[in-house]
């Protein structure tokens, strides 16, 4: 099992044996290089702990345990969840930030106690053997390399992939092995599992002023990078065009001089690194270009069905691999800037468009629905005329932008959804209902949806509370962790800093999103510390041109093979004449990335049907 997941850690491998439990550890070494080997055991020997991550301000909690009478023989923070575990028992989890999965033996008590971070930066899958053994583990390849689980292939999870792109976080591929979803605990005691979540999203906090506001988010906000930058290796950046790497690397700068930062340009598609340049050179760091690397695409295709052990279609996970793969010549942690979308409301043609749809609506507040959707109908049309004559002279204006954002408002407006939860769900599905049919899908349920901290009903904050609990831990932490801890290197992320978070989501949809300007909290706190070019640039996201390598020769003749032969195993799971059918559709360009992606792992993978 450990051999299986050697690239997480490759510096160490430990073990230990308990009468009733093994522990088995391989380590990154960050924090204490010396003493901070795994499977870390209390002062006598009753308490083992594997833990993978950080815990963020962990030498002030150390302090704050020590002065209660707690000793320590590391430097490390994996002694210190054995320090809180032994003072607060299962409930030490209010006390415990960062970015953790950990699973805990006591040997007094016969009992395992798991948990994962708030935000499921870190994995934990877990799975009971044919023997009723309890088997845990970061990646599914280490508990299908325990020869202990014969997986079954879940058509709920297949559904919502090909029509999300991933597998929703409280679902695996396989019906017989599952994931502890983020915020949640696991106990497993006297052959009973129980799973429960710790944590919930805060309440709107509808009283704060923004002046209020700014000074708390400014000082959270650099608390939250300074916590982050700890460690006893070299730590470097993650530097695009947007506002959220940018402002982590302005404020990691005044606590690190020279910084190394990393960006990426793609051969073909968006360039990003003019304006990642200037704040290189706004701020002095050692700035490393990463642009025109040459790969080949069937053969990196391939090693992202290595590194996913479920069917993962994001195309920047490609860029996100070779970016991390480089990175790690000069660093060993990186800062990132993800979350800040999700925390803020930076998807301007998502949130900000639900702003402008509730303004039309409170506008026509008595206008009947069909009406509405006559209305919208029409500006509609007039509106894409204004949208296609502009986009003539230059696709990247705020000014297009806008008109995008209006575009999707108007939708929403004329649909008049009750619950914007449900609507922000459904209204960015990759696959048409007419699509799932041709391919006999089963219909999406709901019963493995989230959600603790919902506010239910027309609720506008609803809209970014439902990314948070389903495409950051199911699409965004998966992306990073896997294709980083494939090449042996941590990805931290300063907006997930629990009290920084807290903090932000709790703060209401105004002070996130306007009509034209997303981040309005962020931008009012730290706009002077952009560049003029970053503080201007329409950020539009790490995605590759995949469309374009579909085209290309060598990745037809591998889409020829996995998606046009009734030999495959895909066509077990899917109607081999509905796939055609969609391969034939000129637009059909995500579905055709999600099904080759679908079919090269089912040929990889093993997929049982029940």
């Amino acid at each position: 099992m450990l051999d299986t997941i050697r690239h997480r850690g490759p510096d160490e491998q430990g073990g230990y044996t308990f009468s009733n439990c093994a522990l088995g550890h391989v380590r990154l070494s960050i924090v204490d290089m010396v003493s901070g080997r795994q499977p870390m055991l209390s002062a006598h020997n009753d308490v083992g702990v594997v833990f993978n991550g950080e815990i963020y301000g962990f030498r002030e909690i150390r302090e704050e345990l020590f002065a209660d009478g707690a000793t320590f023989c590391t430097n490390s923070d994996t002694e210190v969840l054995l320090a809180l575990y032994q003072k607060y028992g299962m409930q030490m989890l209010s006390h415990l930030p960062g970015m953790f999965a950990f699973a805990l033996w006591d040997d007094r008590e016969q009992r395992l106690f798991c948990a994962r971070d708030r935000f499921g930066e870190k994995p934990f899958y877990y799975a009971i053997g044919r023997n009723g053994e309890m088997i845990f583990a970061s990646e599914i390849k280490a508990i299908l390399a325990s020869n202990l689980v014969d997986p079954v292939l879940d058509m709920r999870a297949v559904s919502h992939y090909l029509h999300y792109s991933y597998i929703y976080p409280t679902l695996t591929i396989y019906k017989n092995i599952f994931t502890l979803p983020p915020a949640h605990a696991l106990c497993y005691h006297a052959g009973q599992i129980e799973v429960e979540p710790y944590w919930t999203l805060p309440e709107t906090n509808t009283k704060i002023g923004e002046e209020e506001a700014v000074e708390e988010f400014t000082r959270l906000f650099h608390q939250a990078v300074r916590r982050q930058l700890v460690a006893d290796v070299p730590v470097g950046a993650f530097l695009s065009g947007g506002l959220d790497s940018g402002s982590v690397v302005a404020v990691a700068s005044d606590y690190v001089p020279k910084l190394t930062t990393i960006s990426f340009a793609f051969r073909e598609g968006l360039d990003e690194s003019p304006i990642a340049h200037t704040m290189a050179e706004r701020y002095g760091t050692n700035h490393i270009d990463v642009r025109d690397i040459d790969f080949d695409k069937p053969e990196m295709l391939m090693k992202m069905q290595e590194i996913f052990d479920e069917p993962f279609a994001d195309p920047a996970a490609i860029p996100a691999y070779l970016i991390a793969k480089e990175a790690r010549k000069y660093a060993k942690v990186v800062l990132t800037g993800d979350a800040g979308d999700e925390m803020l409301g930076g998807y301007d043609t998502k949130y900000s468009a639900f702003a402008y749809a509730r303004r039309f609506a409170e506008e026509n507040i008595s206008v009947p629905l069909y009406r509405r959707r006559l209305q919208a109908s029409y500006f509609a049309q007039r509106v894409k005329r204004k949208l296609q004559k502009m986009c003539a002279v230059d696709g990247q204006t705020s000014a297009v932008r806008d008109i995008e954002i209006r575009m999707r408002a108007l939708g929403i407006y004329a649909d008049a959804p009750q619950n914007i939860a449900d609507y922000a769900r459904s209204t960015f599905r990759l696959l048409r209902k007419e699509q799932a049919r041709v391919l006999r899908l089963p219909p999406l349920g709901d019963d493995y949806w989230l959600h603790e901290g919902l506010l239910g009903g027309n609720a506008l904050d609803d809209a970014i509370r439902i990314d948070l609990l389903d495409y950051l831990p199911g699409n965004g932490f998966v992306k990073s962790d896997r294709t980083t801890m494939a090449v042996s290197l941590e990805s931290r992320t300063p907006f997930c800093d629990v009290e920084l978070a807290t903090f932000a989501i709790g703060l209401p949809f105004s002070m996130k999103v306007r009509e034209k300007s997303a981040k309005y909290i962020m931008r009012k706190a730290l706009g002077d510390r952009w560049t003029d070019a970053v503080r201007g640039f329409a950020k539009n996201g790490f995605s590759p041109p995949f469309g374009a390598w579909l085209q290309e020769p060598k990745v037809k003749e591998m889409t020829s093979f996995y998606l046009h032969e009734r030999s495959r195993k895909i066509f077990d799971v899917l109607n081999f004449d509905g796939v055609q059918t969609l391969m034939g559709d000129a637009e059909a360009v995500w579905q055709k990335w999600m099904l080759l992606q679908l079919s090269m792992w089912m040929e990889l993978h093993p997929c049982r049907l029940e």
